[in-house]
């Protein structure tokens, strides 16, 4: 039984559930009997440990775990020295800007695998399908011995056959996608297949040369769903919102960039961001029309009028 008066309380309690998690699931409310403390004191620790970088799933209210590629196997420290990061992560964010960034990136190479970067890469929301996990494994070999994949693939204008050669496997809503540059194209041209939608795939002995870590990175850049990844245009974006949306969008991080102003006199707010799909922001508008204004750009305007429009016209 965990004892309260055994040194930083919270450090112990980060300690514990980040070890908990590295061997499988963890409940709220199982860990907040155990300590003897709130289930929001237990909820506030989860959320350190998610900020700092370490990206956990929900499979259902209350439950949490690490996401799939996640393990505390991967990183260069200790358990103890991971708890640590998490709550100087917590007095970093509480600064903001550049130190929160500076964090950030010591982090990311305070971590960074030691055998390697990960052929993983978690976009968004990163609860997974078990049945999309189909040829997961020889994609992260072909990834890993850079060897070239023949695919049957079955795209939205039918099914096509394709030489790949494959750098990311990424994860976001419940698919996972592989990123990838298909011979025969532009230099430096990547697409994201959906693994569901292979109907074959072949690893082929032919190796194609490495692609530069910071090429990758960039091409991943800050997207927050699966629709910023590999887009080559960048989208200025300015939201107005107002009551609820307001304040959702004061207290998470939702979009790329995203730099909300201080509350006016009414309690509304100005956003920015730089997406690089419309897709990035359409679910956050419908989801909190009309609390939700769009500034610019005008596009995007059009775009979210033309659904509203074809949604009601079903309704007819």
């Amino acid at each position: 039984m965990y004892q309260k008066d055994s040194g930083d309380k919270k450090y112990f309690r980060v300690l514990n559930i980040l070890n908990r998690l590295n061997e499988g699931p963890v409940r709220i409310a199982d860990l907040s009997a155990e300590f003897g403390v709130s289930e929001r004191s237990i909820q506030r620790d989860i959320e350190r440990i998610n900020l700092t970088g370490f990206h956990l799933d929900t499979p259902q209210k209350g439950l949490y775990a690490f996401s799939g590629g996640v393990s505390l196997k991967n990183f260069n420290l200790t358990s103890e020295q991971l708890s640590v990061l998490v709550l100087m992560r917590e007095m970093a964010g509480g600064l903001g800007g550049a130190i929160t960034e500076a964090f950030d990136k010591i982090f990311d190479r305070a971590t960074a695998p030691a055998a390697g970067e990960s052929p993983f890469y978690s976009v968004g929301s990163r609860a997974l399908n078990p049945l999309t996990r189909k040829f997961y494994e020889d994609i992260v070999f072909a990834i890993e011995n850079r060897r070239k994949l023949k695919v049957r693939y079955a795209a939205t204008g039918g099914v096509k056959e394709k030489t790949l050669r494959p750098v990311k496997i990424l994860a976001s809503e419940n698919f996972f996608y592989m990123m990838a540059a298909a011979d025969g194209e532009k230099a430096g041209v990547f697409h994201k297949y959906r693994v569901d939608r292979i109907k074959r795939l072949e690893i082929l002995p032919e190796e194609f040369p490495p692609y530069s870590r910071d090429l990758i990175k960039k091409l991943i850049g800050t997207a927050t769903t699966i629709w910023g990844v590999n887009e080559g245009k960048k989208i200025k974006l300015i939201l107005k919102a107002e009551g609820a949306a307001a304040d959702f969008l004061q207290s998470k991080e939702i979009l790329p960039r995203q730099k909300v102003s201080k509350p006016g006199r009414d309690g509304s707010v100005t956003v920015k961001a730089e997406i690089h799909h419309f897709m990035e922001v359409i679910p956050l508008l419908l989801h909190w029309m009309p609390e939700i204004t769009i500034i610019e750009p005008g596009e995007l305007r059009a775009e979210a009028k033309k659904r509203i429009d074809a949604y009601l016209e079903k309704q007819k």
